[in-house]
């Protein structure tokens, strides 16, 4: 039985996760670096060790406080050159679509499935009207919305649902994302960050 401290570490590590992949800016990444990563470091239960080397990766990938205004542009120049345009094409877009074989497009099946859902549990997040809904940071959201949900209400339906879709529906297609981003020479923070939503979504897939 996974317990309430375990519940808030996961919870903790997909939140910051969603920061990440979302594009932080100067004052998210000083929050990230200055507490955030900080205190998961010095949070991690007992049977979560195996995230350890992922989050010290991450931690030591990133800047000190001291240089985050000159190092915060580069970091966004990075998230545009891996996730949005570059000279040759986006080594690893953000979107489930653009991960399943075939012929992968924005606003596919993926994304009008992550409509659904957001709507099967009335949630609504704040967006551009043009974002696909099968982003990372969206399906990462929904699946934080489902276990807090379900563990706070004692919804076994819902932290089961939560599983699955990690299992199911985000492995594969993470994984594929973290294999295309190594092979185009990534800044460490995302790469390590990457790792990261592996191992969660490998955890929380066998609740």
């Amino acid at each position: 039985m996974i317990t309430s401290e375990e519940h808030v570490f996961l919870l903790n590590i997909v939140e910051l996760c969603v920061e990440v992949f979302r594009g932080p800016d100067a004052d998210d990444w000083a929050a990230i670096i200055e507490s955030a990563l900080p205190e998961l470091v010095g949070s991690i239960p007992q049977d979560a060790r195996h995230f350890t080397a992922s989050l010290k990766n991450l931690q030591d990938s990133l800047p000190a406080l001291s240089n985050i205004s000159m190092t915060v542009s580069d970091l966004e120049t990075e998230y545009v050159r891996l996730f949005i345009a570059a000279d040759g094409g986006v080594a690893a877009p953000l979107y489930q679509s653009c991960h399943m074989g075939g012929n992968p497009r924005t606003m596919g099946d993926s994304a009008l499935a992550m409509r659904d859902r957001l709507e099967k549990v009335e949630l609504e997040l704040s967006l551009d009207s043009n974002e696909p809904l099968d982003d990372l940071s969206i399906e990462l959201e929904y699946l934080y919305f489902l276990l807090t949900t379900g563990w706070a209400r004692d919804n076994t339906r819902l932290i089961e649902e939560g599983a699955s879709f990690a299992k199911t529906v985000m492995l594969p297609w993470v994984q594929t994302f973290r294999d295309k981003l190594a092979t185009a020479d990534p800044h460490p923070v995302y790469l390590h960050a990457a790792d990261l939503v592996l191992i969660v979504l490998g955890d929380i897939g066998e609740l």
